[in-house]
């Protein structure tokens, strides 16, 4: 009798607890996976769509035109190298295509002798502060998904708004000479102004730069630029007298074409990862 009752209690405690163990795992919510499973899709590569900030800085070149140089007495430097720096803040789409602005302190020389008895250099520059818009367009790729880095080719402008006319710096020379058989002497006169014109500017650009991806938030870019500009913001006139009568005048200004060369660094932020075929490269 005994037995029996054992053997009929330990069946009833393992339905029991099998109902029991059913009832829980029937209410336990489902765990997500620890590791998500991708599918596997070769063809897909990521690229990223960002803003970034960035400071630039190196050298810019600039030539300048003599129209006389009043029978010897003036020569010139045929061009000039100067420091100057920049920064920028710009948008690339899916590092295709980039848009960017910023602010340019932007220097220009022209260098201008005098060959007298006792000869000196006359040094002609202006500071501009522009402002450049371009359009960047990535002709070749570099890297791969996570360290993309490229070569651009850009276009665009380069705007100096309009300042105040200024005169940089004045000279006077005052001699004597003989003309004729009879040596009469002669008054000779030489009066030099140099001057920013203080118009506004807008130069076309050309630009051509390597982009190099450090890390995810960091690149750092190599680059070379051509501006032109149709008109010279520097002018150093001078005029040649002799007895009071103008002989000759002559004019330095700068040449339309300049050149900036140099490296800038920038922070990448506001990242949007995108996935893209790779034939739509």
């Amino acid at each position: 009798m005994i037995r029996r009752l054992l053997i009929s209690g330990i069946g009833w405690m393992g339905l029991f607890l099998s109902a029991q163990a059913q009832i829980e795992d029937y209410y336990r919510p489902n765990k997500r996976r620890a590791t998500p499973v991708f599918l596997n899709q070769p063809d897909l590569v990521r690229s990223d769509s960002h803003w970034y900030i960035g400071l630039e800085g190196g050298g810019k070149w600039n030539g300048a035109i003599l129209s006389n140089d009043l029978f010897g007495l003036l020569s010139y430097q045929t061009g000039a190298t100067d420091g100057y720096a920049g920064g920028h803040l710009g948008y690339s789409h899916n590092l295709r295509w980039t848009l960017e602005t910023g602010y340019i302190r932007n220097p220009s020389n022209a260098y201008l002798r005098v060959n007298a008895v006792r000869g000196f250099p006359v040094r002609v520059n202006e500071l501009e502060h522009s402002i450049p818009l371009r359009f960047k367009w990535r002709v070749l790729r570099l890297g791969q998904v996570l360290k993309q880095s490229g070569i651009y080719a850009g276009g665009g402008v380069l705007w100096t708004p309009t300042r105040k006319r200024q005169n940089v710096d004045t000279f006077v020379l005052t001699g004597m000479t003989r003309s004729g058989a009879s040596g009469t002497r002669d008054t000779i006169l030489v009066e030099n102004q140099t001057f920013s014109t203080g118009k506004a500017k807008l130069e076309l650009e050309g630009s051509l730069e390597f982009v190099g991806r450090m890390s995810a938030h960091i690149e750092l870019v190599a680059y070379g630029r051509a501006h032109y500009a149709g008109a010279s913001s520097l002018r150093s006139d001078s005029q040649f007298y002799i007895n009071r009568l103008i002989e000759a005048s002559s004019s330095l200004t700068l040449r339309p074409v300049s050149y900036q060369f140099g490296v800038s660094i920038r922070y990448i932020y506001a990242r949007r990862n995108v996935y893209r075929s790779r034939f739509e490269e």
